[in-house]
């Protein structure tokens, strides 16, 4: 059997008396392109959203959009209400979420595989016809809202364009995403486990509090972070639901309100740009955190496995 080649070998001049590149510049060269229109495309788009939102409408440096975005009371208030939007929601995905994957991966194969497959589905729905979706099913004459006068006599309470409303929109379509995150998690809890736990006398409460629940936390806390980052990013959603002019003020809508009116001379689309940064912000932040919590997640499924 030949000895394997040492990695000196491979930079040996070949009979030609050239030296021979390393394995590794032929192996990504031909990603290289791709890296590259990928790197323009991210980079160069968040350096020139930096750069105008320190723009004004001369074009000369200025922080007089950040100024606007911080001080005036109703962007201040949209900042407030989306940080709290998402929180609420990455919240109840946590809370809801992570007992519904546990059933999930319960299941046999064949429910299982039809449970991801309808939570796929539900996934990705979403944008505009999600919007119109709710607004027939849970709006001022939505046919649930509807039935729910003729069965009960009252009216249903919430409120499709409030807070809530949003809350129970997003959740729609983030605790899918959620489940789908932590399935593969569920695995690092083994059945042995359980057993383990139950010859030395303790109770389903003590597994998951001395044994479950350490093990899943950083799953859990991965997948609320990123909840948190879905729903503060959101666009198309809020702004089909509640159009440009909405009681409940978000980050996304007033950007939008911004870019729709930005006229030549003012600096409505520098505080856009601003948003835009701060939204940058707040996801680097997550993919930070995720990041973090991802090597945690890593080093207990090897320990599991």
């Amino acid at each position: 059997m030949p000895a394997a080649e040492s990695p000196l070998a491979r930079q040996r001049p070949g009979p030609s008396g050239r030296r021979r590149l390393p394995t590794w510049v032929g192996d990504w060269l031909p990603v290289v392109p791709f890296v590259a229109f990928v790197g323009v495309l991210l980079a160069g788009s968040a350096l020139w959203l930096v750069r105008s939102s320190f723009s004004g409408p001369d074009g000369g440096w200025t922080v007089q959009p950040w100024r606007d975005v911080f001080g005036i009371r109703l962007n201040r208030s949209a900042i407030i209400t989306s940080v709290e939007l998402s929180a609420v929601v990455a919240t109840v995905c946590a809370l809801v979420g992570t007992p519904l994957a546990w059933f999930v991966a319960a299941l046999a194969r064949r429910g299982r595989t039809a449970a991801q497959a309808l939570l796929n589905v539900v996934s990705n729905f979403g944008g505009a016809s999600l919007a119109i979706a709710m607004i027939t099913t849970l709006g001022s004459v939505g046919f649930l809202r509807l039935l729910v006068q003729d069965w009960v006599g009252r009216d249903l309470p919430l409120d499709l364009f409030s807070f809530w409303g949003l809350v129970v929109t997003y959740t729609y379509f983030t605790l899918p995403l959620y489940v789908l995150l932590l399935l593969p998690a569920m695995g690092a809890v083994r059945p042995e486990w359980w057993e383990a736990v139950q010859v030395a006398s303790g109770t389903r409460w003590d597994f998951w509090r001395r044994v479950g629940g350490p093990v899943l936390s950083p799953f859990v806390l991965a997948g609320w972070v990123l909840s948190f980052a879905w729903s503060i990013g959101q666009f198309s959603v809020p702004f089909a639901l509640l159009g440009e002019t909405p009681s409940t003020q978000l980050i996304t809508i007033r950007l939008g309100n911004f870019l729709f009116s930005a006229t030549g001379g003012s600096n409505r689309f520098n505080r856009a740009a601003a948003l835009g940064v701060l939204l940058m912000v707040f996801a680097g932040v997550a993919l930070t955190t995720y990041r973090m919590l991802a090597a945690r997640m890593l080093k207990r499924l090897g320990a599991a496995a």
